[in-house]
């Protein structure tokens, strides 16, 4: 006997955009309150908007992961944020991170209830720019997250804010930037090796650094920690090997 066939799966409403303004919500270490300054608050003295919990239906367990830009940790949801916050985290230029910043409510309604939005990083840099990040796998942008990222893009686009939707790293970026995880704690002498590495001719790859190395590890411990914080550059987006070229960047090289 065939068997039924499965009930179709219950649609939600369908989004209905309005000419409502944007409403936003900062906590500011006095809890999430309705902000209506003419400017938005300064990014950093913001605390999170929500505290993320798992349960047994998750997808993702949330963790606190250690950032070297704020000194403490901060809370994430998914592996995927922990991705981006591995990206960010090493870059120079990147002078503040907070997770769930904000709490939107868009100008969109469905089923008659205004559409909301808490996006889940926001990232300054150290020429002032804030940028707020939606973490979402490709696969995983359906019509409802679009309609929202395209809303909040508008919304951050109107208080002089950047927004970006990061979708993931190739696999050979993330091993690569997981290896690197490990040697964000500065070495000792570490200024001194660094000068080392970068004056001596035979250590412009990384197999002349590991081949050189007669102190223990240590100047290969250098060598890895100056390539998380990019005082040396390699190609992250293929697999690191002792053939490995290694180059300064450009503004030292200038100095």
């Amino acid at each position: 006997m065939p068997k039924s066939i499965r009930a179709a799966r219950r649609q939600p409403p369908p989004v209905v955009l309005t000419d409502d303004p944007v409403d936003w919500w900062f906590d500011v270490g006095e809890g999430t309150q309705a902000w209506n300054g003419e400017h938005p608050p300064d990014p950093h003295s913001l605390v999170r908007v929500r505290a993320p919990k798992s349960t047994a239906k998750s997808r993702h367990v949330p963790v606190y992961a250690y950032s070297t830009t704020t000194g403490g940790h901060i809370r994430l949801e998914s592996g995927l944020e922990h991705d981006l916050l591995r990206e960010l985290d090493r870059r120079p230029d990147v002078t503040w991170l907070v997770s769930q910043p904000m709490r939107l409510r868009l100008p969109a309604k469905r089923a008659r209830r205004r559409l909301e939005h808490t996006p889940d990083l926001l990232s300054v840099d150290s020429h002032g720019i804030v940028t707020i990040w939606d973490v979402r796998a490709i696969r995983r942008q359906d019509d409802d997250f679009k309609i929202k990222a395209d809303l909040t893009g508008r919304a951050c686009h109107d208080l002089g804010w950047r927004y970006e939707v990061f979708a993931g790293l190739t696999r050979v970026r993330k091993g690569n930037l997981m290896w690197l995880h490990g040697f964000r704690r500065e070495p000792a002498a570490y200024a001194t090796r660094l000068a080392t590495i970068v004056g001596d001719t035979r250590l412009t790859s990384i197999g002349g650094v590991l081949a050189t190395d007669d102190e223990g590890g240590h100047l290969t411990a250098s060598m890895w920690h100056a390539i998380w914080r990019g005082d040396l550059l390699c190609d992250l987006d293929k697999h690191l090997s002792r053939q490995t070229p290694l180059s300064i960047p450009p503004t030292a090289a200038s100095a």
